[in-house]
């Protein structure tokens, strides 16, 4: 069976910035240093904890916030190269 025929072909791996795993860890952490955040400046006796766990939890939506705007700017960068060297053959 040859391609024109319709023969199914593996998806190729998808850029880390189309993985739906890696949004929704990032949205996750946001979520997660909010609501953290909300609790913790209500007080009581474990809001030194949740304040530590706060800041980890901005903390990894920041730096995975930062990989995936890298990747996306990699990402564009690259798909304008390949057009570019369309053109230029």
């Amino acid at each position: 069976m040859t391609l024109a025929e319709g023969a199914l072909m593996p998806d190729p791996p998808k850029h880390p910035v189309e993985q739906p795993a890696f949004r929704s860890m990032m949205l996750t952490s946001l979520f997660l240093g909010i609501v953290l955040l909300i609790c913790a400046a209500e007080g009581g006796a474990s809001s030194g904890f949740l304040s530590i766990v706060m800041v980890l939890m901005f903390a990894i939506f920041l730096i995975s916030f930062g990989l995936y705007w890298l990747a996306w700017m990699l990402r564009e960068h690259e798909i304008w190269r390949e057009g570019r060297r369309g053109r230029e053959e």
